[in-house]
């Protein structure tokens, strides 16, 4: 009898397994761009940029969807099934797990955006502080919410995905300018032509599985489980 399930081979067909499936817990990490090509690659960060995209239009959904893009990335590279509605049945699971995290950072980098929008067009006593406060509260935000969606898995979330991000941000010094240079190139890209917003969530859910990847191999563990 033929064997059924996820097949890891390059270019042969996947199953797609049920939504209760055992596998939609920690996606299997094995070795990176295992089992795939640079042009799939390309391909599937295309389709998680677009959907990340569609799906953060209402802002406090940005940080669910983009934690289901790196899932999504995660399958794909370790040879797991990865089509799109596995992608989309993802982002529910995601919300459940850190609504708190998709209400409270887009809360906090409008604020450091006003504060140096007030610092930059008045006179504020204590103007500089205020600005330097702002721009370093708001690369930590950025930091741990690509840290804690490139290890999310269904199940995953709460205070405690948070602190496991915000500590590997501090112990992975490099890891994490390496995923704030990301973000600048994506805004950079942007800024020079609109139309790559549809690519910037899909870029930087790559270079969130790239970055917990690299540091569970020099951790010597699992990206899914942090220690």
């Amino acid at each position: 009898m033929a064997p059924s399930g996820p097949v890891s081979t390059a270019g042969t067909p996947r199953d797609d397994p049920p939504d209760d499936a055992p596998t939609d817990g920690p996606a299997p990490w094995g070795g990176l761009l295992g089992g795939t090509t640079r042009l799939s690659l390309f391909g599937e960060v295309g389709l998680v940029g677009v959907v990340v995209a569609v799906l953060s239009l209402p802002v406090v959904t940005a940080v669910p969807a983009l934690a289901a893009g790196t899932l999504h990335l995660r399958r794909h590279l370790s040879g797991e099934a990865a089509s799109l509605g596995r992608l989309l049945r993802s982002v529910g699971p995601a919300l459940r797990d850190l609504w708190a995290l998709a209400l409270l950072v887009p809360f906090v980098l409008t604020v450091a955006a006003v504060n140096l929008w007030l610092v930059a067009g008045t006179s504020l006593a204590g103007g500089a502080v205020i600005g330097a406060v702002s721009v370093a509260v708001g690369l930590v935000a950025v930091v741990v919410t690509l840290r804690t969606a490139g290890t999310w898995h269904p199940g995953a979330g709460g205070p405690g995905a948070v602190l496991a991000a915000a500590h590997r941000a501090r112990r992975d010094v490099p890891g994490s300018v390496l995923l704030l240079l990301a973000a600048a190139l994506c805004v950079a890209l942007v800024w020079a032509l609109e139309a790559f917003a549809l690519l910037v969530g899909g870029l930087l859910a790559l270079a969130a599985v790239t970055v917990e990847h690299r540091w569970a191999e020099r951790a010597g563990t699992s990206p899914a489980v942090d220690r």
